[in-house]
């Protein structure tokens, strides 16, 4: 859209990124692009070490490097035949089994609909909002401790008032605790389960990704697939995943994983990765009709979604 020129204007500025695609950004002030993963680009990438060993592009907050094994059982080879180049892909491999439309569409709904209940309705999911009252809780006494703690070291009086407003005014930047109640009912949540199902039916998923009841890496993207639907996906001004603001308020904390479900937060970030490559990978014949939610549960606290069965409502 003529915002970027080139050359480079002039050096001696910050940069303030602009996105242009999932893996590419641009800088608004000289024109300079950076595209992950390219070796001559005129701005490398800032790569950022996370926990789990992998590196990430702090401008575009892609996986750029990740040493994590999807399946020990999975040889190099046959690993090799999906990645991007393929220059290494093993001619006598097996193809790939296809799995009819409607088997990838059961098979999906089902375990979309086995996380639901893990996350929302299960022991573990108690357990996890239990968890996050208490740590909420840790912060609000280390906040009121932290202000007192200054107005001694000041030698002043400590106002208990003005503690409490300290307190209160730090704890903004957090989210609070959602109780039991405030979880709505099952019916409340086929709006997203059908999303998933809608995309995920639809893209070209790597060959250690094969839809089946029994398959945990598919749970685990599905996992991460709500998590995204925080925040939905959007690509070449087109949605492939909608935005459910409700998720960001009731969704365990991502660190309550390991501890409540264990489960690695990283299945996350590694599921996002490979959902916007498969979107970036896939020709789409059709564009997605996500269906329309009009519940008023986040401000009522009252569900009105119907209950509905399971029906096709993916083309073909």
């Amino acid at each position: 859209m003529l915002k970027f020129i080139f050359p480079v204007m002039y050096q001696a500025h910050t940069h303030e990124w602009m996105r242009i695609s999932s893996d590419c950004v641009g800088c608004k002030l000289c024109g300079v692009v950076h595209v992950c993963g390219i070796k001559d680009n005129i701005v490398p990438c800032n790569l950022q070490l996370q926990e789990d060993s992998s590196m990430v592009c702090t401008y575009t907050g892609i996986v750029v490097k990740n040493t994590t094994l999807y399946d020990g059982q999975t040889s190099i080879a046959e690993y090799q035949t999906d990645c991007i180049q393929g220059v290494f892909a093993h001619p006598t491999l097996p193809p790939k089994k296809c799995v009819d439309v409607a088997q990838k569409v059961d098979a999906i709904y089902k375990i979309t609909s086995v996380v639901i209940d893990l996350l929302f309705f299960s022991a573990q999911a108690r357990s996890a909002r239990q968890f996050e009252l208490l740590r909420y809780n840790r912060k609000i006494k280390k906040s009121f401790a932290d202000y007192t703690t200054r107005s001694k070291t000041c030698f002043k009086a400590c106002n208990v008032l003005d503690a409490i407003e300290a307190s209160m005014l730090a704890m903004r930047s957090f989210r609070k605790p959602v109780a039991c109640e405030h979880i709505p009912p099952k019916r409340h949540f086929e709006c997203v389960q059908r999303a998933i199902v809608i995309l995920l039916s639809r893209l070209n998923l790597p060959r250690p990704y094969l839809i089946t009841e029994n398959s945990d890496k598919i749970k685990n993207l599905i996992v991460s697939m709500l998590y995204i639907c925080r925040d939905g996906i959007s690509y070449n001004n087109k949605m492939y995943l909608p935005k459910i603001p409700l998720l960001s308020h009731i969704l365990p904390l991502e660190l309550s994983l390991a501890k409540c479900f264990d489960t690695q937060p990283k299945i996350v970030t590694d599921g996002e990765n490979t959902i916007k490559m498969c979107i970036k990978n896939t020709q789409f014949r059709v564009p997605l009709d996500f269906p329309i939610h009009s519940c008023k549960f986040a401000t009522t606290r009252i569900c009105t979604c119907p209950d509905s069965e399971q029906s096709a409502f993916v083309k073909t």
